[in-house]
């Protein structure tokens, strides 16, 4: 490629420290312009100036200005925030991935809190309450020799299992397609089932941690029968997307006990702008005492944005070196 690449970069609090990432790993000749991804109407305007643009997403409402565009690097692992009708013809999306580290990490920590009620501890501790002293409430659990599944055995379960298997568990795993004896035995797994028979592995789990990518299959996923198929002392952590899992039958087997608890990080609805504080489901989950709730945290670690920032800036230069892409996500490419 000859002529210089001109980036759009859509910066925002949780890239602003890794940007520097992006430029000093870019060895191409390059223009860029660096905005807050909040500033819809700026973009707009701006976007037909530029050829390459560097964002996890992509309004419809840029569709007639997007017209330019050859190839949007996403520093971001779901493509749901790209509009398919504002990728031009001829334009080229990757992703990237590199969360893992973080998402594994969360979840432990998301396990062991649970197992030990931190949060309750700690809210009762505050008020001078010692209802959980070992010698009133009696002791907790330990993760060694406990029974954990991941529904989906990418690259976020496969770091899960490794670190579950650090802990002395029981890894078992729910995956679509076919898994090598070599993953297998990496891994200790006990047993992987397809996701038609996963019921049977979340019946003996003590922890669930669901792991599959947000696409049209897996909506839903996780429905009433496989929610009350768990034990009633047994957890699940939801670090992959929200409608992953179906809130109404997930809020009423909480409110009733009818499973121990759950970790959820992931939501239905989510802010539009920088003030604004939606509830992220319809069900009252924040009422509960059983449900650790956090703002889609998981994956939101400084390893994982430079780790990608390094990933964009690898298939920048690939790009134009003419050099094979990384990642490039079929679904909505257009080349």
């Amino acid at each position: 490629m000859s002529k210089k690449l001109k980036a759009l970069v859509l910066n925002s609090k949780f890239l602003s420290l890794s940007i520097d990432d992006l430029k000093s790993n870019t060895t191409v000749p390059i223009e860029w312009h660096v905005i807050d991804s909040s500033k819809k109407e700026d973009i707009r305007k701006l976007l037909p100036d530029f050829n390459v643009l560097v964002s996890t997403s992509m309004d419809i409402s840029w569709k007639n200005e997007s017209k330019n565009l050859e190839a949007i690097f996403m520093p971001g692992a779901g493509w749901d925030k790209i509009s398919p009708e504002a990728v031009p013809e001829g334009c080229v999306v990757t992703n990237s991935y590199e969360h893992e580290v973080g998402i594994a990490e969360y979840v432990l920590m998301s396990m062991i809190a649970l197992d030990r009620e931190l949060i309750n501890s700690h809210n009762s501790s505050t008020k001078n309450n010692w209802d959980y002293w070992p010698a009133r409430f009696g002791p907790f659990k330990e993760l060694t020799g406990r029974n954990v599944t991941v529904i989906g055995l990418g690259r976020i379960g496969k770091k899960v299992l490794e670190l579950t298997k650090v802990f002395g568990m029981n890894n078992y795993a729910v995956e679509e397609f076919d898994v090598t004896e070599e993953i297998v035995s990496d891994l200790k797994i006990t047993e992987v089932v397809k996701p038609k028979d996963m019921t049977k592995l979340i019946s003996i789990s003590d922890f669930v941690v669901v792991c599959v990518p947000y696409i049209e299959s897996t909506k839903g996923l996780i429905g009433e029968k496989e929610i009350y198929s768990m034990k009633n002392d047994a957890f699940i952590i939801n670090p992959a997307r929200g409608p992953i899992i179906k809130d109404e039958h997930l809020y009423n087997a909480l409110k009733s006990n009818r499973i121990a608890g759950a970790c959820l990080d992931t939501w239905y609805t989510y802010p539009k702008g920088a003030s604004d504080n939606p509830k992220p489901s319809e069900y009252p989950f924040n009422e509960l005492k059983n449900v650790i709730l956090t703002p889609h945290i998981c994956g939101s670690t400084y390893g994982t944005a430079s780790r990608r920032m390094k990933i964009v800036a690898e298939n920048i230069n690939n790009f134009y070196n003419d050099k094979p892409l990384i990642n490039v996500v079929e679904e909505l490419s257009k080349i």
